[in-house]
């Protein structure tokens, strides 16, 4: 869930960057005016997570702080973009963000229910997260009308980063020892800590697979042979980045259950011919591209708004 957990918390992120309704109930105090929007301190206390009973003694205390004024610059940021939108009339369905949602809860392996239960634990309303969904879905038709189609990448520039940048494009396969625990189990991470605490006592860890490890290749002793590393799920593959070989990796969660790896081997091939890599060389570049002239876009489009920054 912690994945799940980054990815709400980023997309709520993107919605509360956009204003909503004022409260007409509470008095609220102006931080900012954007051309003919306006940004509450309500809205940006509920950007920054602001806890009044937190860190920070008062409001006022934290918006002097200049962190508060980077996450106002993206709040700015994000309100140019959606009034881009609206100039550009640039929609999104419900039935796209509800295919978006339908997508995180298959790779998260959850039902609906646990994914409104996940949000809720985090703090994060499930309008809220469907909402930044949206805006989220808005900013990239934005940038793919404005920036994108200005981004043009040669083939000679493809061999030539190709050329400068072999070693990138080397295979990288590892040899490791594996013992999984389901996340079906109820005591799953408990299972999986008391394998890892076994291992780093002494316990072979061939020994520890084969009674903890809930696969096949526990009767290999958790030998799952040479993988390539970036078949890898996410978690495993950073995982097993920080290990030397000899070393036993603390447990870690993916979307299926509870693992334990030690590394063996590492081994890496010949570079990749161009033609296999081709693509991502262009998907790379283009990125790097795309990055570059969007902050020249959003410096063009706050030089032709009217900003006024009251904190």
């Amino acid at each position: 869930m912690n994945r799940l957990f980054a990815v709400s918390v980023l997309l709520a992120g993107l919605f509360v960057l956009v204003p909503g309704p004022a409260r007409s109930e509470v008095v609220d105090k102006i931080v900012a005016i954007v051309n003919d929007d306006i940004i509450t301190l309500q809205e940006v206390e509920r950007y920054v997570h602001v806890e009044k009973q937190g860190k920070f003694s008062s409001v006022n205390e934290y918006l002097r702080d200049m962190q508060l004024r980077d996450k106002l610059d993206a709040f700015i940021e994000n309100l140019l973009i959606k009034q881009q939108a609206k100039k550009f009339k640039v929609e999104v369905s419900d039935k796209e963000v509800d295919g978006v949602v339908e997508s995180i809860r298959k790779r998260h392996l959850i039902s609906d229910t646990e994914l409104k239960e996940q949000l809720k634990k985090e703090g994060i309303d499930y309008k809220d997260f469907y909402e930044g969904i949206k805006v989220s879905l808005v900013r990239n038709r934005v940038l793919a009308r404005t920036v994108s189609p200005q981004v043009m990448i040669s083939d000679k520039e493809l061999k030539s980063y190709y050329d400068t940048h072999s070693e990138e494009f080397r295979e990288e396969e590892i040899r490791m020892l594996h013992i999984f625990v389901s996340g079906q189990r109820a005591d799953g991470q408990q299972r999986a800590t008391e394998a890892y605490k076994l291992v780093t006592e002494g316990k072979a860890f061939s020994e520890v697979a084969k009674e903890y490890s809930d696969e096949a290749v526990n009767v290999e002793g958790g030998d799952i042979g040479f993988v390539k590393k970036d078949d890898l799920f996410p978690e495993l593959r950073n995982a097993a980045s920080l290990l030397m070989p000899g070393d036993v990796s603390h447990v870690v969660r993916t979307p299926y259950g509870y693992h334990v790896l030690k590394l063996l081997e590492v081994k890496r091939s010949e570079s990749l011919p161009f033609e296999t890599v081709k693509d991502k060389i262009y998907q790379d570049l283009v990125q790097k591209e795309s990055d570059k002239r969007y902050k020249d876009y959003m410096r063009k489009l706050r030089a032709s708004a009217y900003i006024e920054v009251k904190i």
